[in-house]
């Protein structure tokens, strides 16, 4: 079961969304975090959707005014997955709740763009076996000063929406402002909500 701590954060974005609910997630560990991938990856695998968090870059970015999550985000059970920027709010221990940085404001804030998806980027390669089976699609949902161009699965621009079929999946980078808390050595949630989703999904995860 998840922990009373995730079940008041989630009912406070609930309520803030107008949601009363969400989608039931299976595969959570008595350690309070949920199933890990690798070192440093998270998943939950739900009926619907299935969240991964890889959290290599973020260790390395406690002094950086914003706090990078690599993501990745398979359609398995709705017709169309609809997934924005927006969608995303990372929640800290202590409830606090942060939405997901704007391109602008990494561009003007933030020197690791590049780098975050070039030397810590490690989805791609955990997740090919998992879903060989899915096609993947271009996202690009935060901006690079390099376009990375020819990578496959890399798109070169910015895009606020990704409109998943059902089994196809993305792998991208989302941003928030550093939390309070600081990064490394501490747990988080991460909400992923749509109006194609019948309730949030999130997933529970810990940078070490």
């Amino acid at each position: 079961m998840r922990t009373l701590h995730a079940a008041v954060a989630l009912v406070v974005l609930v309520a803030a969304a107008g949601c009363a609910g969400r989608q039931p997630i299976r595969g959570q560990e008595v350690t309070g975090l949920d199933r890990k991938l690798s070192t440093f990856a998270f998943i939950e695998d739900g009926d619907l959707v299935t969240f991964v968090v890889g959290t290599k870059a973020a260790r390395y970015r406690d002094e950086s005014a914003f706090m990078p999550v690599e993501i990745a985000i398979a359609n398995v059970g709705v017709k169309s997955l609809e997934v924005t920027r927006e969608a995303f709010t990372l929640v800290d221990e202590q409830g606090q709740r942060y939405p997901a940085a704007s391109p602008i404001e990494l561009l003007e804030g933030y020197d690791f763009l590049d780098l975050d998806r070039t030397a810590f980027a490690e989805l791609s390669g955990i997740l090919t076996s998992k879903f060989a089976t899915f096609q993947r699609y271009p996202s690009k949902l935060s901006p690079t000063r390099d376009l990375l161009a020819g990578q496959a699965g890399v798109s070169t621009i910015v895009r606020d929406t990704v409109s998943l079929p059902k089994f196809s999946y993305f792998i991208d980078y989302v941003y928030f402002p550093k939390p309070s808390t600081g990064i490394k050595g501490h747990k988080f949630d991460l909400f992923l909500s749509s109006r194609t989703l019948p309730n949030p999904v999130f997933v529970k995860f810990a940078v070490e």
